[in-house]
């Protein structure tokens, strides 16, 4: 066995109406000023964030509400609210939402500690050198695993470019994950946040740098997203399937900030980024086509992939049983309504240089378990559009 690291230093509170401790959680590690970060729209105005604004303002807490955070948060945005964060000297940052609040709220934090703008990052003009404002995350989507990991995405708008940064003084404090929020998501972000922590954990199972904890974490979620995601996709107050998507979401996010990821982050980025695709469904589409070259390779996870997504791989070679993996994968996205191709989503095949050319720069493209030359993403970008 190899010798390997794994991370976690964020503490998780898990539960059906965890949220409540929100003031007792903040007095008990002397948090008095915070500044909530949340998405413009139906995060900011769900009963649940007024829940929680109520319970801080009514503490004695003073409080301060960012609620600017768009969809693939941009560069103006985080600068912006890192301004913000800044003005108030919060003594902690509490993103509430799904994973742009979150990432947002990552990436405001640690600008505030490390000056300059979070494109001073992007581009590698600036090193983290400190730890940012104290963060609490509360998710309200299954899919990005933010609130355990130390990577937060922003959008150049200019460049049209979505670019990851991952550092462990990004990693938050504490997250409180209560599946009660996630009973309101409509079916279609149920799909798009489900099949991106497939993602999360299919690739981090399949990494170069996987090992044996976040091969443990990743299987595990995989085989909760394939006995759940239909469930909480057909209904939506199924509270054992959104607590069970909750807890896969959180261990993807576990495996994947320890093991990376691949490929099929690397395109779906400049997916998301020139074509306002969400993340999930970008990933989703991509996904079956990245792991069908993987397996071209007879990569003997992919029988341990089809076993946890339910299928029968008794007695079967190998090839036969990952194929079944692959073939499971395009099953739930046909239950849950996820496109199978980039063009069912109206992007014009005209885009696939751009897309490769992206893709081929993206820093863990060498974390996949299969070398990727330029004409293999063209190979799978193409298929991706529905080339044969």
């Amino acid at each position: 066995m190899n010798d390997f690291t794994f991370v976690l230093p964020t503490k998780v509170i898990f539960g059906a109406g965890a949220i409540k401790n929100i003031v007792d959680i903040c007095k008990s590690r002397h948090l008095g000023k915070i500044f909530i970060v949340t998405g413009r729209t139906s995060t900011k105005n769900s009963p649940h964030f007024q829940d929680i604004l109520a319970l801080l303002e009514n503490s004695g807490l003073p409080v301060r509400v960012f609620s600017e955070v768009e969809a693939d948060p941009s560069v103006e945005t985080v600068d912006q609210g890192t301004a913000q964060l800044m003005a108030f000297q919060a003594d902690a940052v509490l993103a509430f939402g799904g994973g742009s609040p979150m990432d947002a709220a990552k990436s405001m934090s640690m600008v505030s500690a490390n000056g300059g703008s979070i494109q001073d990052y992007l581009r590698g003009r600036r090193s983290i050198v400190k730890r940012g404002v104290p963060l609490i995350c509360i998710p309200t989507t299954a899919g990005t695993g933010s609130e355990v990991t130390a990577a937060a995405v922003t959008t150049d708008k200019q460049s049209k470019e979505k670019i990851g940064i991952s550092h462990e003084f990004m990693m938050p404090l504490l997250a409180i994950v209560d599946p009660l929020l996630h009973v309101s998501m409509p079916p279609a972000v149920t799909a798009a946040t489900g099949i991106d922590a497939l993602t999360h954990a299919m690739e981090a199972f399949v990494a170069v740098k996987a090992n044996p904890v976040t091969d443990s974490l990743a299987i595990q979620a995989i085989k909760l997203i394939g006995s759940n995601l239909r469930a909480a996709y057909a209904q939506g107050d199924d509270l054992t399937a959104r607590s069970n998507m909750a807890l896969a979401s959180l261990i993807a996010g576990a495996a994947f900030t320890n093991a990376g990821l691949g490929a099929v982050h690397g395109i779906a980025h400049p997916i998301g980024a020139r074509f306002g695709i969400s993340h999930g469904v970008a990933n989703g589409i991509v996904l079956p086509y990245v792991m069908e070259y993987y397996w071209q390779d007879g990569n003997a996870k992919f029988r341990d992939i089809a076993a946890a997504l339910g299928e029968d791989v008794q007695g079967r070679a190998d090839r036969e049983a990952g194929w079944k993996a692959i073939a499971a994968i395009n099953k739930l996205k046909q239950d849950i309504a996820i496109p199978d191709t980039l063009a069912a989503v109206n992007i014009a095949g005209e885009a696939l240089e751009d897309i490769v050319k992206d893709a081929a720069t993206y820093r863990l493209l060498s974390n996949s378990p299969r070398r990727l030359t330029v004409e293999d993403l063209r190979i799978i970008v193409g298929r991706a559009f529905g080339n044969c």
